[in-house]
C-alpha cells in the first residue's frame, strides 16, 4: 500500500469504528487523511465501497493479530487477552471507538459488500476460536458455541462501555465468561 493508500484507509477504519459505516463519507476520509479528491479515483476505483471494505479488512487484520495471540493463551486467559485488547482501543480513543467490523455487519441495507467483509472475519474469528478451544480439549459443538459467545458477549461489551464510558461491562464479561473455560465438559 502506498502511504497515501494506507492513511487513507486507516482514516477509514477509525471513522467507521467512531462514526459507523452510514456516518463515513469520502470527504470525512480525505479530511481526516489529508488527501485530494483524485486520490479517491486514483486508489480506489471502486469509489467508497472500496474503501470501506478495505477499511474493514484493515481493522479486521489487527483484530486477527488480537486473536491469534490470545487463542494461544491457556483457555482462561482468552478472554482476559480479547478484553485488554479492546480496553486499550477504548481508553486509546476516550470511549469514541468500538469495532470497525461490528459497525460494518450493521451495515446490510446500505452497504451489503461491506457487510458480507464483516460476516467473513467475524466467521474466521469463530472458526479460530473454536480450533483454539478444541485444541485444549473441548469438542467441537462446545467449542463452537464458546466461540460465539466470547465473540458476542466481547462486542456487546465494547459497545456498552462506549455507551457508559467505563470499562465495567468488559470487566463484567470475563468474570461471568472465563468461568466456562476452566474444563472441557
Amino acid at each position: 500500500m502506498t502511504s497515501t493508500r494506507a492513511q487513507m484507509v486507516a482514516k477509514a477504519a477509525d471513522l467507521i469504528a467512531r462514526n459507523g459505516v452510514a456516518g463515513t463519507s469520502i470527504g470525512d476520509v480525505l479530511k481526516a487523511a489529508d488527501a485530494s479528491r483524485g486520490s479517491v479515483y486514483h486508489h480506489f476505483p471502486g469509489g467508497r465501497s472500496e474503501i470501506i471494505a478495505e477499511a474493514v479488512r484493515f481493522s479486521a487484520g489487527r483484530v486477527d493479530d488480537g486473536l491469534a495471540e490470545a487463542v494461544r493463551s491457556s483457555p482462561t486467559f482468552i478472554v482476559a487477552d480479547i478484553a485488554a485488547m479492546w480496553r486499550r482501543v477504548l481508553a486509546d480513543t476516550e470511549f469514541a471507538a468500538g469495532s470497525t467490523v461490528a459497525a460494518a455487519a450493521t451495515a446490510r441495507d446500505t452497504d451489503p459488500a461491506v457487510a458480507d467483509v464483516a460476516e467473513q472475519h467475524f466467521v474466521r474469528w469463530e472458526d479460530g476460536l473454536a480450533a483454539g478451544l478444541r485444541s485444549r480439549g473441548f469438542d467441537s459443538e462446545r467449542s463452537r458455541s464458546l466461540a460465539v459467545t466470547i465473540l458476542a458477549a466481547m462486542e456487546g461489551a465494547v459497545v456498552l462501555c462506549r455507551a457508559h464510558r467505563s470499562f465495567e461491562p468488559l470487566d463484567l464479561v470475563v468474570k461471568e465468561i472465563s468461568p466456562l473455560l476452566t474444563s472441557p465438559e
